[in-house]
């Protein structure tokens, strides 16, 4: 008779369950190894797999050509599940997914800095925004959507559950690109639900930076530059830069860019064609920053099949801010320039 296989596993910090329609003979429960259930699994034919618990309390794989078997534990020894019982808000998955694409290589990598290792993602009555930052960095997507749910959302989800997340909508958005995506907060714990998978991860608690301060008002200097261009050049002078802090020089003049890197054991130089805007005097200005940081932001913006982008600055004292030119306000990157190169 037809029926639910309902697999569930957890590391206590993110819970994914996953229910797939099947025959079922004879319904139960077990616990059983998940690293070695997923090697065996992800070998198996494109045929119909069998299993059953034998006499010895070993689950049986098995196909035609073989079988498996593999020890068990009591189901009653699995760390309590997590259960949503209240409705959430549901976005399109395809914009969660590049929401956090743009901006999660930005979360710290520290753990001691708890408030920030994560994500925060709002959602209100018009559109949905995930911000990150590593105190160095700050990477902001903001996308327009119809809530009409009267509900908002203000939460913190960890940089690990965010790549499950991240591949939970992957393979979503695969096979329907207008999969939509249920977001509930139950407390301690959060629940994202799509089609037939359901990730639980706990919830950050803390105060978030004020990120609103940290992005620029106004610039008075920006220039749009080709992506692929300056995305190689920046690559090969990186080559040669001090393994430190990545630190890279960019003087920018009327109508060109130059791009300088030093360090004890080499130097880069690269020139590039480039009109700033709002310029009004012959000055150079000298720019440093961490290449590698510049370097994931050229990464989304290639992905995201961007020829150019844009960037702006006040002075050498200030943020240093890049963006996409058609939607500066959809999708922001901000980085604190080095000191006393």
């Amino acid at each position: 008779m037809r029926g639910e296989l309902v697999l569930t596993a957890t590391d206590l910090d993110v819970t994914m369950r996953s229910l797939q329609v099947t025959d079922v003979l004879r319904g139960g429960s077990i616990l059983v190894e998940g690293k070695k259930l997923y090697d065996i699994s992800r070998e198996l034919p494109n045929e119909p797999i069998h299993f059953a618990l034998n006499k010895n309390g070993q689950i049986e794989i098995r196909y035609k050509k073989g079988r498996h078997k593999l020890g068990t534990v009591e189901s009653s020894q699995f760390p309590e599940i997590p259960m949503n019982n209240q409705a959430g808000i549901r976005v399109p998955a395809i914009i969660l997914r590049e929401a956090i694409r743009r901006t999660a290589f930005a979360v710290t990598t520290e753990q001691s800095r708890f408030t920030i290792s994560g994500a925060k993602i709002l959602v209100n009555e018009s559109s949905l925004t995930v911000v990150a930052t590593d105190g160095h960095r700050l990477a902001y997507a903001r996308f327009p959507l119809v809530n009409l749910t009267g509900q908002a959302l203000d939460i913190l989800v960890p940089k690990k559950s965010l790549q499950q997340l991240k591949d939970l909508l992957d393979r979503e958005v695969k096979c329907d690109a207008e999969s939509q995506i249920e977001i509930g907060d139950m407390g301690n714990q959060l629940c994202f639900a799509a089609g037939r998978h359901n990730l639980f991860s706990r919830k950050l608690t803390g105060a978030f930076p004020n990120w609103e301060m940290v992005l620029p008002k106004s610039l008075n200097y920006t220039a749009e530059i080709s992506t692929e261009d300056f995305r190689r050049s920046l690559s090969r002078v990186t080559l040669t830069a001090d393994d430190r802090n990545y630190s890279v020089t960019m003087e920018i003049e009327p109508g060109r860019l130059v791009l300088k890197s030093n360090a004890p054991d080499g130097e880069a130089q690269e020139e590039m064609l480039a009109v700033l805007n709002g310029e009004v005097e012959q000055k150079v200005h000298s720019l440093c920053f961490n290449s590698r940081y510049v370097q994931d932001f050229l990464q989304v913006v290639s992905k995201a099949g961007s020829p150019t982008f844009a960037f702006g600055f006040n002075d050498a004292n200030s943020p240093f801010e890049l963006f996409l030119p058609a939607e500066r306000e959809g999708y922001r990157f901000v980085l604190m320039l080095l000191r006393g190169e």
